[in-house]
């Protein structure tokens, strides 16, 4: 994990190839945001001659007329995100007034004023709001590399040996407890903990990059692991109610920076092959079961293309409208990503999903080259 310089100057934040700039005014607490983005987001000050960023974030301790529309003005209830749990839902409401639109997260006071023919984004964000901009930073992330032909896969992924191993599927079939078993008994370090970004190259192979997440984990997969009750904040004598052992019921709000010194990411800036796919549904069961995918390819592709999904996608997507949604000019691209990911030898998974030498498949043990 790298360090994030203190942000007192301006700022480059890049992701691939996608740039964002912020400039920080006296006060603005913006340190722990990017401390949050800092395992996959490179910072670097501002270069004079840098190209045009995707948007400029220009950050303030405490809302001012930036920040606030009109007298009158009507202003409309919405979600930045609506999540099952409660930790993760930000709440907010929104305005449009003279060509800007104004968002306010409601929790914590943090707002966010957007200007498109400006290319800027006025940020007014508390000590509270951390997670808020975070959001932001996440959301303009994800489309713009969707525009420019990504396919964002919901599959955490683990590196060894220069490739990786990814673990897709639907949420609670146990993808966080397959990563963490890859990195705990095979070692293997963690790129992405919930979305993978993937790259078509010009030879038609591709590369997959992780996105850093905040841990989302069930009790049954904390409990697996020394020290990560603790890191949860999970009482010794806790016990879960029945049925709760298992993802995706009961699932909790792990620290991310004592869950990142207790399971190592992948370098910053990661971009690698995959030569490993698991599709899990773990379960009560005594024994994990690693089976070989079905050969066919179109049902391999089908697959992972069901587990593309998009950050311009569903009723919370459009909170702000800074960026259009270019997606359908790489609709090809994106299944023949899938299609390329599909000749990755793949298993599903069933059980607990406790990995040994014993069941584990040699590929997925070794990672990569030895």
């Amino acid at each position: 994990m790298t360090t994030a310089p203190r942000a007192t100057t301006a700022l480059r934040l890049s992701f691939l190839d996608t740039c964002l700039d912020i400039e920080p005014a006296p006060g603005a607490t913006i340190d722990e945001a990017l401390r949050f983005l800092d395992t996959h987001v490179a910072f670097a000050p501002r270069p004079a001659d840098a190209e045009p960023p995707l948007a400029t974030l220009r950050t303030a301790p405490a809302p001012d007329d930036r920040h606030t529309p009109p007298d009158g003005t009507h202003w409309e209830d919405i979600y930045l995100r609506k999540s099952a749990s409660d930790f993760f839902t930000v709440p907010a409401r929104r305005a449009q007034a003279d060509g800007r639109t104004y968002v306010e997260c409601t929790k914590t006071g943090t707002r966010f004023a957007f200007d498109r023919a400006a290319r800027t984004i006025d940020v007014a964000v508390t000590a509270a709001g951390a997670m808020d901009l975070v959001e932001l930073v996440r959301d303009l992330v994800l489309k713009d590399q969707e525009n420019r032909g990504a396919a964002v896969l919901h599959a955490t992924a683990a590196v060894k040996n220069g490739t990786a191993v990814l673990v897709t599927g639907a949420k609670g079939a146990g993808k966080s407890t397959i990563l963490l078993e890859l990195v705990e008994h095979f070692g293997y370090r963690i790129m992405s903990g919930d979305k993978t970004v993937v790259h078509e190259q010009p030879d038609g192979t591709t590369l997959a990059a992780g996105w850093p997440d905040y841990p989302h984990l069930g009790y049954g997969t904390i409990a697996k692991y020394p020290g990560l009750k603790e890191i949860a904040g999970i009482a010794g004598d806790y016990q879960p109610t029945a049925g709760q052992a298992f993802s995706p019921i009961g699932k909790f709000a792990v620290d991310p920076y004592g869950f990142r010194e207790r399971f190592p990411s992948a370098p910053l800036g990661l971009a690698v092959p995959v030569t490993g796919i698991i599709h899990p549904n773990i379960g009560p069961g005594d024994h994990t079961v690693l089976a070989p995918f079905p050969t066919d390819p179109a049902e391999r592709t089908e697959a992972l293309a069901a587990n593309i999904e998009s950050a311009f996608d569903g009723a919370n997507a459009g909170w702000h409208h800074y960026l259009d949604d270019g997606r359908a000019q790489h609709t090809e691209r994106r299944a023949r990503i899938a299609a390329e990911l599909a000749k990755a030898p793949a298993w599903t998974l069933t059980g607990p999903g406790d990995l040994t030498p014993d069941n584990t498949p040699g590929p997925l043990a070794h990672g990569g080259a030895a």
